[in-house]
């Protein structure tokens, strides 16, 4: 009989971003297509934008832009909340 040592080993950070990523572009789309079916959601699947808007400057040889966008809503926190439980069972 084996012993229970209570610690388990998750795949590292980097494997965590990018899960959590997938899960709220996938919960912006389902949130999408079922405000799109059911009318009824719209006001669910309402999305917040925040950032720096995109900022350039321009050195004649050079031209550098900068920005961040981030678009969250109810359905993107829900795919990072299903991405998360997926990491977990991981």
């Amino acid at each position: 009989m084996g012993s229970y040592s209570g610690n388990r080993s998750y795949p590292g950070w980097p494997i965590l971003l990018v899960i959590l990523v997938l899960g709220a572009i996938i919960g912006g789309w389902l949130g999408e297509i079922l405000t799109g079916l059911i009318p009824a959601l719209r006001e669910l699947g309402r999305v917040y934008t925040m950032g720096i808007p995109r900022f350039t400057l321009d050195l004649e040889v050079l031209t550098l832009s900068f920005g961040l966008t981030l678009r969250i809503g109810l359905f993107g926190i829900l795919g990072m909340i299903a991405a998360f439980y997926v990491y977990r069972r991981m």
